[in-house]
């Protein structure tokens, strides 16, 4: 029997709240009780999916529903999760990433959706079953380098894992410049591994520095690319080559990106530590 309980930020969705929220008051809210997943054999988990606004959930193919969504039927497994927001005349943008179903625990995902990946926020947590009765917390973060606390106590920089860890409850908190802070509290769990992958939300104004390290003016190792002016203000990043791809973030003129590859008129950029898209090379110069 597995006995785990999640809680987290609640942020509005307006930047300035969102903004006064992260530097002011950080305040944890219980993110909807006890799961508990019991079963003997079998190849099923459990998947629970909240977000900020309602969203309608796909996982690969198929459309499960909306948000909140909860099951405990999922076959366990590798998949892509897609949350796409319900209300077409928002300018809010979608989100995707990668998530593991493990067989009788549960695989928790929580979104705040706003009209940019880099100003969006969120956390996905799971567990796994570990040798003998300790507790251990493996904790990742975009942007990498974030600077951990637990119980607030500091304890490094993501990716990090937390060893002999007393089982109960705990708060972590992940902090990194130019971000707004994040902090969850959680429960673990004697025998398993509490998996943390958190995102944390640029500081409304801070968008046009991602590209950027600090101290760097002329941009990344060549050869780069370098946002050009846009119609829009900001230029969407795809999954593939293509405007009918699906859009994974958006980046905005000024900035400055490795470049990976080029094909046909387009760039493919790192435009986050780990994250790679596709940018159209009319809107974009190369530097080498």
């Amino acid at each position: 029997m597995l006995d785990l309980l999640f809680y987290g930020i609640l942020s509005p969705m307006k930047k300035i709240a969102y903004f006064l929220i992260g530097l002011i008051l950080l305040v944890g809210i219980f993110w909807g009780g006890k799961f508990i997943l019991e079963r003997k054999g079998g190849d099923k988990g459990g998947l629970k999916v909240t977000s900020i606004p309602q969203a309608s959930v796909f996982l690969e193919a198929d459309n499960l529903g909306r948000t909140p969504f909860e099951s405990d039927k999922i076959k366990s497994g590798d998949y892509t999760l897609k949350l796409v927001p319900e209300d077409a005349e928002t300018a809010v943008s979608s989100w995707q990433g990668k998530i593991k179903v493990s067989t009788n625990v549960l695989t928790y995902v929580n979104r705040e959706l706003t009209d940019s990946d880099l100003t969006s926020a969120g956390e996905v947590l799971s567990l796994e079953k570990i040798p003998g009765k300790s507790s251990e917390i493996a904790i990742t973060a975009t942007p990498e380098g974030a600077k951990i606390s637990l119980d607030g106590e500091e304890k490094g920089a993501a990716p990090l894992i937390l060893k002999n860890i007393s089982a109960g409850d705990h708060e972590i908190s992940l902090s990194a410049s130019g971000f707004i802070e994040r902090s969850i509290k959680i429960r673990t769990s004697r025998g398993y591994k509490l998996i943390a992958d958190f995102q944390l939300a640029l500081i409304p104004g801070e968008e046009g520095k991602t590209g950027k390290k600090e101290g760097q003016e002329e941009g990344p190792a060549k050869p780069y690319v370098k946002i050009l002016d846009t119609p829009t203000g900001w230029l969407r990043v795809r999954e593939e080559p293509s405007t009918a791809a699906t859009e994974a973030a958006k980046v905005n003129p000024g900035e400055t990106y490795p470049l990976l590859e080029e094909k046909e008129g387009w760039f493919k950029i790192e435009y986050e530590t780990g994250k790679e898209g596709w940018i159209s090379g009319k809107y974009a110069e190369k530097v080498e």
